[in-house]
């Protein structure tokens, strides 16, 4: 495993637990296998011991109280979709990135476009908007793996394209809605995951050469609307 499959694992189990467990997905969650896959990726990438952080994984899904996928889909319902009297943390980035707050706004159609001009299609199984988290750490995934196949000019056309997009589509809201996932979940999969996304995507401004600056508003950002 090279440098950028370890960081397309890693985006395509990240986008894996930010979609809805179904019985599919709840089923891979609770096997388990891919904190190991996890454990691989992040230790090739960066000297930083995420064993903790890992552990907080084993640690729920070896509980065994009661059904952990309907656990985990009534806490992603209540966190993603539908709580009283508002949803606690909407995973689209136009939310974040609209003044008004509108989903499906400016933003959504511009990642759209970037989707179609990239070859990129929305997998069928969400059946959720173009901004939707999940939606956007696979589409890394899909440009880390090409970039890790490709030589020469093309792999930094892939970088150049992940710079991009991470720069527009990412920064400008992953930390904010991190911070309301952590501050507010009641599940501790969700806030471990939560911290795992911040952390990852930390690794990924350094890898991609994103000006600290820029980092430390979208940080600054988080913390005021993260309260």
């Amino acid at each position: 495993m090279n440098r950028p499959m370890a960081r397309s694992s890693i985006y395509n189990i990240l986008s894996l637990c930010f979609t809805y467990p179904d019985e599919r997905i709840g089923s891979w969650i609770v096997k388990g296998d891919w904190i190991e896959e996890l454990k691989q990726a992040l230790s090739l990438l960066s000297e930083e011991d995420y064993e903790s952080l890992l552990f907080s994984f084993h640690d729920f899904l070896s509980e065994k109280k009661g059904d952990i996928p309907l656990q985990l889909a009534r806490e992603y319902t209540r966190l993603f979709i539908n709580a009283f009297p508002h949803v606690v943390a909407p995973p689209y980035g136009s939310v974040y990135m609209e003044k008004d707050g509108r989903v499906f706004g400016k933003t959504t159609s511009e990642i759209l476009q970037f989707y179609h001009r990239n070859g990129f299609t929305l997998k069928e199984d969400l059946k959720d908007l173009p901004d939707h988290i999940a939606h956007e750490l696979e589409f890394l995934g899909i440009l880390t793996s090409k970039e890790a196949e490709a030589t020469g000019s093309d792999r930094v056309r892939f970088e150049e394209i992940q710079m991009e997009f991470f720069s527009r589509f990412i920064l400008p809201w992953i930390y904010s809605f991190c911070q309301r996932v952590m501050n507010e979940s009641r599940s501790p999969f969700y806030r471990s995951l939560a911290q795992l996304t911040q952390e990852f995507i930390n690794l990924e401004k350094n890898y991609l050469g994103i000006p600290e600056e820029q980092n430390s508003i979208k940080k600054i950002e988080a913390e005021i609307q993260g309260g």
